[in-house]
């Protein structure tokens, strides 16, 4: 979604291959002007003040509201959901991006601008699946060849790989690999026993759905800085 926002205007042709219609919450991503700029650099508090009033935002609204069914925050996010995809106008196009689960059952993409750029002529959406990646392009299930000078990889990641494929040695010989053999597991999601040294930001467990994975990396960190003083006896 976002990659198709930044370089639409910039190609001459842009093909999406879509595996799962998402739904899309539209909002505003203006930039930060140079007055605001020079304002954060000669008084951080008034940056630490926007970030905190964002992130006590984004806790007490949605953050809440995406583990309660019957919120009705959840709702009125459904509402934007659905009225931000009510701009798609061809309705061909709107009911083939429309997802079948209520909004925020998978993470919530957001987005200031995908419905205007998937709408643009030089855009196609192709919903048929893949049958495999030639010389020339990506040939789809109906015998489709799209021509492609350049193919763009975001199909999501593996999960369980973490630190993979990194070979991990910890005290006494045991190998990373042989610990987690039956499933990724750590004290925290940041530190694992007999890896006295290796500590991890977002491990096992600690990337959540609908929260900020910036926030809950900086609560890990700050754990983790704490391990670090103690063990240099800070």
């Amino acid at each position: 979604v976002q990659i198709v926002g930044s370089i639409v205007g910039r190609v001459g042709e842009l093909h999406l291959f879509q595996r799962t219609p998402q739904w899309v919450l539209g909002a505003p991503n203006a930039p930060i002007t140079p007055e605001e700029q020079a304002t954060y650099r000669e008084d951080p508090a008034t940056m630490r003040a926007v970030r905190d009033e964002l992130s006590k935002t984004f806790t007490e609204n949605f953050a809440n509201a995406v583990v309660n069914a019957d919120s009705p925050i959840l709702e009125m996010l459904e509402n934007l959901c659905r009225m931000n995809l009510e701009t798609v106008e061809d309705p061909e196009l709107r009911e083939r991006l429309r997802p079948s689960y209520r909004a925020a059952c998978k993470r919530l993409v957001i987005s200031p601008n995908f419905y205007q750029a998937i709408q643009q002529p030089n855009a196609q959406l192709v919903t048929e699946g893949i049958e495999r990646i030639e010389a020339g392009g990506v040939r789809t299930r109906d015998g489709q060849l799209h021509e492609l000078d350049v193919l763009v990889l975001a199909t999501g990641f593996r999960v369980d790989r973490f630190m993979r494929p990194i070979h991990v040695i910890g005290r006494d010989g045991v190998d990373l690999d042989d610990v987690w053999a039956q499933g990724p597991s750590a004290y925290l999601a940041v530190s694992i026993p007999d890896f006295p040294n290796l500590f991890m930001l977002n491990g096992p467990n600690g990337p959540v759905g609908n929260f900020s994975l910036i926030e809950v990396a900086e609560m890990q960190f700050a754990y983790i800085m704490q391990l670090i003083e103690a063990a240099a006896g800070g």
